[in-house]
């Protein structure tokens, strides 16, 4: 937990119809660390001012005070439905496009190593760990009898390897694109025809919680939406997630997702006076041939985001033990593990002639 967020409601009585200050969000950051705390209201601030996230009121040193939106978190089903996708590639075009002034170091990298360096001082990893599923049926997928933190530092330095040479093009990306992060606004219903009783010019999702933001590669944010169609955190029994691999979106619904993006691109550079966002400047023009360039790079960045996520389960194990909470993080981080194996050999393509 990295902060705490309050709704802060006026008294009846004291209430304006239609006015945004009637409920507000308060958010109190926990991080000790001042330049993230900076970071991140800088990004809330500039996506306020954009139009991409609520209404920023103001900003202090533990925290800040921002719009209340009425809306709901939408479910795992909603953020597999096709139309939300292509909904979702909108705003990642919309966030990629934009120059936010903070670092361009690669964070997640360095947390990454981070996390990492926190296992060498576990007792739990002072030993090999057996390598196991959960949920994920590995029955395809070959991966080592047992893990230790040496392993996890040599796959992560091979995955950097990897993306050096991959060619996509460092931008600005929200990091943790899931169901969790995404507000369905009141009055809105996620159908099979559509997103229906939106309203002009208003968009229906609004992405929210940039903890993780910072300038990573483009093919991060694009295949981690399809890799969390595929699993989500609201099982109320051990182990306290659901995978579901069977969820993973055909290459129609993956072809609507980047239109969506093609789509946001071709309306900003629009407004840019026919100047194309950075984020798609090794893209040709041709939309089919750009189309299968972000299609190849989903599939081949897919293995990054899982094996992100499973040394970040076993960081938080350490801090979250399963006794202390339904959520079984250790198990969580071997499941993706495994993933990570599964789709390794369309990253190790950038490393090739494949490519």
């Amino acid at each position: 937990m990295s902060n705490f967020t309050f709704t802060v409601s006026l008294p009846k009585r004291l209430k304006r119809p239609g006015a945004k200050w009637n409920e507000l969000i308060l958010k109190i950051y926990f991080s000790e660390d001042a330049s993230n705390i900076l970071a991140e209201t800088a990004v809330a601030v500039t996506l306020s001012e954009r139009n991409l996230g609520p209404t920023v009121f103001g900003a202090f040193t533990e925290g800040r005070i921002e719009e209340f939106i009425p809306s709901r978190i939408i479910t795992n089903k909603e953020f597999c439905n096709a139309y939300v996708g292509y909904e979702v590639g909108r705003i990642l075009a919309s966030i990629h496009s934009l120059q936010i002034p903070i670092s361009k170091k690669n964070r997640i990298q360095q947390l990454t190593e981070d996390m990492i360096d926190r296992l060498r001082s576990s007792a739990r990893w002072s030993t090999p760990r057996k390598m196991h599923t959960t949920l994920f049926d590995s029955t395809s997928t070959s991966y080592p009898n047992e893990v230790t933190v040496d392993l996890l530092a040599e796959e992560f330095g091979l995955v950097k390897r990897c993306l050096s040479v991959s060619g996509s093009p460092v931008v600005f990306s929200n990091n943790d694109l899931h169901e969790g992060n995404l507000l369905l606004r009141d009055g809105v219903q996620v159908t099979e025809d559509g997103l229906v009783g939106r309203t002009d010019n208003v968009d229906p999702l609004v992405l929210i919680d940039y903890e993780y933001c910072c300038y990573n590669y483009r093919g991060f944010d694009l295949c981690h939406y399809c890799c969390e169609c595929c699993q989500d955190n609201t099982n109320e029994e051990w182990p306290g997630y659901h995978i579901m691999q069977n969820q993973w979106p055909n290459e129609q619904q993956q072809r609507l997702y980047i239109t969506g993006y093609l789509d946001e691109i071709d309306k900003i550079t629009k407004t840019q006076g026919g100047v194309r966002p950075h984020c798609v400047s090794d893209l040709p023009l041709n939309r089919e041939e750009a189309m299968k360039i972000l299609l190849r790079e989903i599939r081949q960045f897919v293995a990054f985001p899982h094996l992100l996520w499973s040394i970040w389960s076993f960081k938080q194990a350490e801090i979250f033990p399963v006794d202390s909470s339904r959520y079984d993080f250790s198990e969580y981080g071997f499941d993706r593990l495994a993933i990570y194996y599964k789709w390794k050999p369309e990253i190790l393509k950038y490393l090739s002639s494949e490519n």
